[in-house]
């Protein structure tokens, strides 16, 4: 009794979570939305109209909200999938960069430590250099300033003074060894003073070299946070959306309970529908002939008669043609005979019954509240209008469910029309 479909397609659902397309396929295959009970007789009152009509409205508007539900939680469970799988792959991405910067900011630290012990070993030779320098520059200013005491004639005044020949030798040896070591003293300076000057200009370098590496070093722990952090959050909205899918789950499994209920209530009514015509076999007389079509201004049929999958009873007989029309289209009798049930009927909404003789009865179920236009008992011609088009029960769009049965049993309107 369901209309017609929308397709489903795989692009539209994630083929890796079935809970989305069940809870989808549910709402469209069975189009169920409001529990409702069974009137259990054959004819209704005109007392009884108006709160048909109520419930119809109400069947109506329930059934199709419950479509629109079911509809909106898949929609969100396969949003929820795609966001997972998004965040999950983009942690996973994430995880050699934050191998690759944490090497990489080992290697630098690594590198900076080894140039710090370079750049103390550089400062401890220009400390040493420096000490030396200042003690030869004392020394070599200590005997400028004797020089500048004894005047020049000082050394003449050596060699003068000897009192002999070796005496003489004695004292230009002297005289020798005094220059040279003020020479050695002034080279010694000099050498030093180089060796300072170099070390100090490699000093100044390297401690620029470890302060870009520290910098640089600062960069990638920085950027090494940065990547962690990301992670982080995306393995956090990974747990969150699936704590949010596990919620929707939960309804989904709710909503599929009471679709199975109403599933189960609407066989069931299927199943006293053909009790009570079994019951009542033969009818007002002998039937013979085809039957002409119920909705003359349609003939677009929204679900055949015949076997399909159902979500909860598996394969199952749909024992109807299900025929598309506008709300209120004209609903004539398929051929003659006598009003045995008019009525709201469970999930089959407000519907008509007409015997047709040998056992032989059609069902014109859905029908518009206010819409129907025969009573129990009254003798209809084949062709005659009997009411119109709605969606009351279990239905969420304008169809006529055509049945056709013997003996209580469902056949094939096709063999009939």
């Amino acid at each position: 009794m369901a209309q017609e479909e929308r397709p489903v397609t795989r692009d539209s659902r994630p083929s890796y979570w079935l809970g989305a397309r069940a809870v989808h396929a549910m709402a469209l295959t069975l189009l169920l939305g409001v529990t409702s009970t069974v009137t259990p007789c054959y004819a209704a009152g005109a007392g009884d109209a108006s709160a048909h009509d109520r419930r119809a409205s109400q069947a109506r508007e329930k059934a199709q909200q419950a479509d629109e539900d079911a509809s909106r939680l898949a929609e969100e469970i396969a949003d929820l999938d795609r966001r997972i799988e998004t965040a999950a792959d983009r942690a996973k991405k994430l995880d050699p960069l934050v191998r690759e910067a944490s090497e990489r900011s080992k290697r630098l630290q690594t590198t900076v430590d080894a140039m710090a012990t370079e750049v103390t070993s550089a400062q401890e030779r220009v400390d040493a250099n420096t000490a030396e320098y200042d003690r030869q520059q004392g020394l070599l200013a200590q005997r400028a300033q004797a020089t500048y005491r004894q005047g020049d004639w000082f050394y003449l005044e050596v060699l003068i003074g000897s009192n002999d020949f070796s005496d003489l030798i004695l004292r230009t040896e002297l005289v020798r060894r005094v220059m040279e070591a003020n020479s050695r003293v002034a080279s010694d300076l000099e050498r030093v003073g180089l060796e300072l000057s170099r070390d100090k200009v490699l000093l100044e370098r390297a401690l620029e070299a470890v302060q870009l590496k520290r910098t640089e070093a600062a960069a990638v722990e920085t950027q090494l946070k940065a990547l962690r952090s990301e992670r982080l959050a995306r393995v956090r909205e990974v747990e969150r959306d699936k704590v949010n899918r596990a919620g929707m789950m939960a309804a989904s499994k709710e909503n599929a309970k009471r679709l199975r209920a109403l599933a189960d209530a609407e066989e069931a009514e299927s199943r006293r529908i053909a009790d009570e015509l079994a019951s009542n076999n033969g009818g007002s007389g002998q039937y013979s002939g085809k039957m002409t079509w119920p909705v003359p201004s349609s003939h677009r049929i929204t679900s055949p008669y015949g076997w399909r999958t159902c979500p909860f009873h598996g394969r199952e007989l749909h024992p109807a043609l299900d025929i598309g029309a506008p709300e209120g289209s004209a609903i004539i009798a398929a051929g003659s005979g006598k009003v045995i049930y008019v009525g709201y009927r469970g999930g089959y909404g407000n519907t008509v019954m007409i015997d047709h003789g040998d056992g032989v009865v059609t069902l014109y179920p859905h029908q518009a509240a206010g819409a129907i236009r025969v009573s129990v008992g009254q003798q209809v011609e084949r062709g005659e209008r009997i009411g119109g088009v709605g969606s009351t029960g279990n239905a969420t769009g304008p169809h006529l469910h055509f049945e056709v049965r013997v003996n209580g049993s469902p056949r094939n309107p096709n063999d009939w029309l």
